[in-house]
């Protein structure tokens, strides 16, 4: 899908340039309307917000691909492949992305979730990095304490999030790596 926001930016303006009929063609200048014309932008304007609305994925599509690429973090640093794991902590993020723009009011929440669960500083980072995997498991429990807790907030207490019984088998956990090696 989109891997980060300008992806998304550009496949809005192209979409915008189709939807309002735009070219490289040079054009001859548009007759003066009518007073019983009916302007064309507003309803690209419109055709366009509800492509935005209903054509992108919103946080329940999002949130299943991070969730999988959550519990694919911890079985591949479990297994040793912290670059593995520390690719997956991006994918999430990857995920979410199109929420910028289809959920501008509740994305901040995300956002912040990212910085402090995910990001440069977090206890998850810090683990992944110095492949530490007593620190790993701890800092993984609380996030997902951190994600009950956010969907408690957000409404969605029924959605409780744990750790899955088990990897997935379409990935190899245990290949040696550091956590630099995701570049």
């Amino acid at each position: 899908m989109f891997k980060n926001i300008s992806e998304i930016v550009i496949s809005f303006v192209v979409l915008g340039s189709l939807v309002t009929g735009c070219s490289s063609q040079p054009t001859q200048p548009a007759p003066t309307p009518s007073a019983s014309a009916t302007p064309v932008a507003p309803a690209a304007t419109t055709a366009l917000a509800d492509v935005i609305k209903n054509g992108l994925p919103g946080y329940s599509v999002g949130m299943r691909g991070v969730s999988d690429s959550f519990d694919n973090m911890y079985y591949a640093a479990k297994g040793g492949n912290w670059a593995l794991s520390a690719y997956m902590s991006n994918v999430m993020r990857d995920y979410m992305s199109p929420t910028q723009i289809t959920r501008i009011k509740d994305y901040p929440q995300w956002d912040s979730f990212v910085k402090g669960n995910l990001g440069d500083n977090s206890a998850l980072k810090k683990a992944m990095d110095a492949k530490d995997m007593v620190a790993f498991e701890k800092a993984y429990s609380d996030t997902i304490d951190n994600c009950n807790g956010c969907h408690s907030a957000s409404g969605f207490k029924f959605i409780k999030k744990i750790k899955a019984s088990g990897p997935k088998a379409n990935l190899d956990y245990s290949f040696q790596s550091n956590a630099s090696d995701n570049k």
